[in-house]
């Protein structure tokens, strides 16, 4: 019996082994962060700039897969304010070139202020005056039955700006 123990005990450590050693080898998800001056698309680089310069938003934000809704480029920036923290992207679809996908969630958003992505329903979303620009604005305080002010302010104010994005 022990014996038969001992030998389960290596095949399961073992296994173990292989399964953190393959675990390894596969590349992880990283998130590439990404400076407000290395944005590649001027006019989302000049957007996140007007908003770093009210203070709305920080200097680096999370390079966004922007091809999954059919955007050229698109960034996540994570804002705190009074212990609580809010989550805006941002996405640039340029010059009109669009394809497919991103005609569909301009079209939803327009027609109902959201999308479908990646099989999630319902996307909460707003699009510039030109429509150039997507944003999504995730932040439960400014929102509800009893929003902070503080919160809801900064919402304000970052859709002011993002509404005349050139």
């Amino acid at each position: 019996m022990k014996k038969t123990t001992k030998i389960l005990a290596v095949i399961l450590a073992a296994v173990l082994m292989l399964s953190f050693t393959s675990c390894a080898s596969v590349p992880q998800n990283q998130s590439e962060t990404v400076k407000i001056s290395e944005i590649k698309e001027d006019g989302l680089k000049k957007l996140c700039t007007q908003l770093n310069k009210k203070k709305l938003i920080p200097d680096e934000g999370t390079v966004m897969q922007s091809n999954v809704i059919g955007a050229k480029e698109g960034c996540r920036f994570i804002i705190t304010l009074d212990g609580g923290n809010a989550l805006l992207e941002l996405y640039d679809y340029g010059d009109g070139n669009l394809d497919e996908t991103a005609k569909k969630v301009i079209s939803d958003t327009k027609k109902d202020g959201k999308f479908n992505m990646l099989g999630i329903s319902d996307v909460t979303a707003e699009l510039s005056d030109n429509e150039n620009y997507l944003m999504i604005y995730t932040d439960p305080k400014s929102e509800g039955d009893n929003p902070d002010a503080g919160h809801k302010k900064r919402r304000s104010d970052i859709t002011k700006i993002f509404e005349k994005a050139e």
